[in-house]
């Protein structure tokens, strides 16, 4: 806790020797970094309740396709593909 506070009593003396253009860039900056932040756990938090949503849906409609391809260096690589026509 005590860093925390010595942190931002450095930051206040650092932006206090800025100009108000700095320190206004610097308040920009962070209004923007917390509203993009807000904005990213908006959308995760939504893609997060879409995938759980979904959880134990029946997928018997979805068919799937195996592919297994052996490159000229003799690694095989396996891809399957499944399609959900829910």
């Amino acid at each position: 806790m005590r860093i925390v506070i010595a942190g931002v009593l450095a930051a206040g003396l650092a932006l206090a020797g800025c100009s108000q253009e700095t320190q206004q860039a610097a308040a920009s900056a962070a209004e923007n970094a917390v509203s993009d932040t807000a904005s990213n756990l908006s959308v995760a938090s939504s893609e997060v309740s879409g995938a759980a949503d979904n959880i134990g849906d029946n997928n018997g409609d979805a068919t799937s396709a195996t592919s297994t391809t052996t490159n000229s260096d003799g690694a095989t690589t396996t891809t399957t593909t499944t399609t959900n026509t829910d």
